[in-house]
């Protein structure tokens, strides 16, 4: 399962990315990872490097779209999504 308030925690942080990435203002965590212990309230952050052979972001990437999971594992819901 998950702790109740884990995706909320984890919903702030990337409205807050978000919004300073629109707004131009702040750090925003490129290049770095940020994690985050509910049991030990505490965040860590690692630096990452760019990997020149990364399918998606390397130099010459392989992976230039996102397929569509639901489709390609064939998956169909038990009933359709209603708003």
């Amino acid at each position: 399962g998950v702790l109740g308030v884990l995706p909320g925690v984890v919903g702030l942080v990337q409205a807050t990315e978000a919004i300073k990435l629109l707004l131009g203002r702040g750090e925003p965590l490129v290049g770095r990872l940020l994690t985050y212990d509910a049991l030990t309230m505490k965040f860590q952050e690692y630096r990452v490097r760019r990997d020149p052979k990364c399918a998606v972001c390397g130099d010459q990437p392989t992976i230039r779209q996102v397929s569509d999971l639901a489709w390609s594992c064939h998956f169909e819901p038990r009933q359709p999504a209603s708003v």
